[in-house]
């Protein structure tokens, strides 16, 4: 009883007097006691309102208590329902936030793609140019007549690759 009292007035904030005095003791339990009744009655309208909610129990319900109880559960219905939509449309509108990054950054890889291709094909051109210069310039310098020119110079044009291309224009890369 001692344990009860103790948590009674720690939750409540009220002291009960120790003292001897009657008339204020049972003011004290009369006030405990009207106490305990409330929360009797709050515990109970919890756990009728619980069952209710849950669908249990509902022998005891009016068709008027029954249709304000269907009202209820359908504005509850529909603010979930509605805070559901709320939360897809933000799930929506972060993925085409999403969806139009992945396009820009396809759209960036594609160009840089096809400026390297576009660069390694005119520095291929370019190689070929060289060559075919080198060919006539040892045309025109043909020392004898009956030697063909690549006999005479050996002089080995280098095709530059793809990969020598991209290590000059991007040291960094391995």
């Amino acid at each position: 009883m001692d344990q009860i009292i103790e948590k009674y007035q720690r939750s409540s904030g009220k002291r009960i007097m120790v003292e001897h005095d009657d008339h204020e003791i049972n003011h004290h339990k009369e006030e405990m006691l009207n106490d305990m009744a409330m929360l009797r009655q709050e515990s109970l309208r919890i756990e009728l309102g619980i069952q209710r909610y849950l669908g249990d129990d509902m022998n005891g319900f009016k068709f008027e208590d029954l249709a304000k109880h269907e009202e209820e559960l359908e504005s509850s219905l529909a603010k979930v329902r509605s805070r559901q939509i709320e939360l897809l449309q933000q799930q929506i509108q972060n993925l085409r936030i999403k969806e139009r990054i992945l396009e820009e950054e396809n759209i960036n890889l594609s160009n840089w793609e096809h400026m390297r291709v576009m660069e390694f094909h005119n520095a291929g051109v370019e190689g070929k140019k060289l060559g075919q210069q080198h060919q006539n310039a040892m045309d025109e310098f043909a020392f004898f007549e009956d030697q063909p020119t690549s006999s005479i110079l050996q002089l080995a044009l280098a095709q530059p690759t793809l990969q020598d291309y991209l290590k000059a224009r991007d040291p960094d890369q391995p």
